[in-house]
């Protein structure tokens, strides 16, 4: 079994591991399915169909294989410990195809402590002394029955009390759950326990996003007098593999990525028009509110993630906080920020404790397991909370260090882990009293936890008539339209549909591409940022909470997102300037949004950077640029 096709295809693998100095390790050569069937399409079907009785004998090949390109005098070892690991599996996980190779995708959502199992244990015939072994068979979870020798048939067994290397494997358990998309809402359905044997141990941990394949076997529970037998599934692992972050990983087709160059260069005289339809068809059923929107758009698209020397990361997702009163959309904002992210997690306060958005240590009947919160399965996308004044204190500080560091350091029940968290936060909360009653307002949220959020938004019902009477006509015109003739519901397929609302099919492309961008700073950029930090430094009625080093990180990540939005790989003067009129923007009333500028504050702070750009003699090509935009 696949000796010829080892030694044609993979004879840089088995080089290196005739070449390791390490004898007792494992070792894996992971062979493609697709190229296997090419080459030898009568033992792949063999593989696909009983891998049971195959993969062994493919491992014994890789041995064989070793023998033959063995050089003593390079001082080579053969080892024994070689796996063959199947990918690119064509087969999709089905419940009914017990016993076959299949492969499968999820979220690691728990695992368990590494341990060490006995696979198999030895039988001396005390007539012949032949070794006899009997393997683990895993539908009972107990050892074969031996009655007799293989060798002479004799029933004079002794069972070994010696324990060897090659008996014993490492043994890990993990939960994985689907991640599927209906009608673009994120939802995962029931885990499935999957096994991992040998060098799969510690390969992924909770949070990864993994492609796996391996063997479907039906566990029986132990028989009882009276009782209806119980079986459970699991998979056998035979190979894993961690996807890449969405950001990270190549994006999309040709065609798609045409289709959005065209957009852009259909509004290439006007691009905040173009960036203006963008934020028209997010949440349309709400009226206005384009300041919201934009910050929303921003935080969606994030912004640049870097290593300083140290090697410390940086991170490039910011995080929003709505405080408004009740019934101005914070939480639709949430939902449509939920379905518009590839991966998205969406909760409330009055149902997450720290262990649900972190992690917890979870104990049954199999030991401790680790099971991944809402901020660790969010990793890479987007974790929206919903009335998050509703959590206790003590529940809310354990997200500092997931909104700071990405990270979520672990020590519970004798397993210390670090996993990751690089997503970004979006969270609703009412001020104190349920409403504002003034212009100061005022949370139950910490200091050091507001100077985490790159932007808070506040939302008020100014009772304005003349808006009131708009937003109802808007919300009664779309009641009354028909759904084949709702303007919100218009496809843009392309450059013949250029100027209609975006769907939210279209939207969440775009986001999932413009992610992959990275934009680097201009020096004019730059300028604007830093006269934008050193103004609020300076400014004695901004709260101090708003105002530490951190603000300059934001300003950063906002252009960066707002670069991203505009679909450019340069953050310049017009990016640097949203990002300042969204940083200075604290209040957005309810009845404001249907125009840029929306807000008078967003005018006086742009006032005040341009008279302190002014004043710090910033080089006249920056203030020109400035003064243009």
């Amino acid at each position: 079994m696949l000796e010829d096709y080892l030694l044609k295809h993979h004879v840089k693998d088995l080089e290196g591991i005739l070449n390791a100095a390490e004898n007792h390790l494992c070792y894996s050569i992971y062979v493609n399915f697709v190229s296997l069937f090419e080459a030898d399409a009568e033992n792949a079907q063999k593989i696909l169909r009983n891998p049971r009785h195959y993969l062994p004998l493919c491992n014994e090949a890789a041995i064989k294989a070793q023998e033959q390109l063995y050089k003593p005098d390079n001082e080579q070892i053969v080892k024994t410990r070689v796996y063959i690991r199947i990918t690119a599996v064509p087969i999709k996980m089905d419940v009914g195809k017990i016993g076959e190779l299949v492969s499968t995708s999820g979220i690691v959502v728990r695992m368990s402590q590494p341990t060490v199992m006995k696979m198999q244990k030895r039988f001396i015939c005390r007539k012949c002394e032949h070794i006899n072994l009997a393997k683990v068979e895993w539908e009972k979870q107990s050892f074969r029955n031996i009655k007799q020798c293989q060798s002479c048939r004799s029933q004079k067994l002794t069972a070994s009390t010696s324990l060897d290397q090659e008996d014993c494997s490492d043994y890990q358990e993990i939960k994985i759950r689907d991640q599927c998309k209906t009608d673009t809402r994120s939802y995962y359905s029931v885990g499935l326990e999957v096994v991992l044997l040998d060098d799969l141990v510690d390969k992924c941990k909770p949070g990864d996003n993994i492609d796996i394949s391996g063997i479907i076997i039906r566990k029986w529970g132990k028989l009882k007098v009276g009782q209806r037998a119980e079986a459970t599934t699991f998979l056998m692992a035979n190979s894993i593999s961690i996807r890449r972050k969405m950001s990270e990983a190549t994006f999309s087709t040709t065609q798609i990525k045409d289709t959005f160059t065209a957009y852009w260069e259909h509004y290439e005289d006007n691009v905040l028009s173009g960036r203006d339809n963008i934020l028209a068809s997010i949440c349309p059923q709400l009226y206005g509110m384009y300041i919201a929107k934009l910050a929303l758009a921003v935080v969606m698209c994030g912004g640049v993630a870097k290593t300083n020397e140290t090697g410390t990361r940086i991170r490039g997702e910011p995080h929003l906080l709505l405080v408004g009163d009740p019934g101005t959309g914070k939480s639709q904002l949430l939902r449509v920020a939920s379905r518009l992210t590839t991966r998205s997690v969406f909760t409330t306060g009055v149902g997450s404790t720290a262990a649900g958005l972190t992690a917890a240590a979870i104990r049954d009947s199999d030991g401790w397991h680790l099971e991944a919160g809402a901020l660790v399965l969010a990793d890479g996308g987007v974790c929206c909370v919903d009335e998050f004044t509703t959590m206790s204190s003590h529940d809310r500080t354990s997200v500092h260090e997931a909104m700071e560091q990405q990270t979520i350091s672990i020590a519970k029940a004798g397993m210390v882990s670090t996993l990751n968290s690089r997503c970004s936060v979006i969270a609703a909360i009412n001020p104190d009293g349920g409403c504002f009653t003034g212009d100061e307002w005022k949370t139950c949220l910490g200091n050091p936890l507001l100077s985490r959020f790159d932007l808070i938004l506040l939302l008020k019902d100014t009772r304005n008539p003349e808006w009131d009477k708009l937003a109802s006509s808007h919300i009664l015109k779309a009641a009354c339209e028909d759904e084949e003739n709702n303007s919100y519901s218009e496809t843009f397929m392309g450059p013949l549909n250029l100027t209609s609302l975006w769907s939210e099919e279209t939207l969440c492309e775009y986001f999932t591409h413009v992610r992959t961008l990275k934009p680097m700073l201009t020096k004019e950029a730059q300028k604007i940022l830093s006269a934008t930090y050193l103004h609020h430094r300076s400014d004695p009625q901004r709260r101090p909470e708003r105002t530490t080093v951190r603000l300059l990180d934001s300003l950063i990540r906002l252009a960066e997102g707002h670069a991203k939005l505009m679909y450019r790989t340069k953050v310049e003067v017009i990016d640097a300037i949203i990002a300042a009129e969204l940083i200075g923007t604290t209040l957005v009333n309810s009845d404001a949004g249907c125009q840029f500028p929306i807000d008078p504050i967003v005018t006086y702070h742009l006032k005040g950077i341009f008279i302190f750009i002014t004043i710090h003699k910033i080089d006249k090509d920056t203030l020109a640029l400035f003064i243009r935009y």
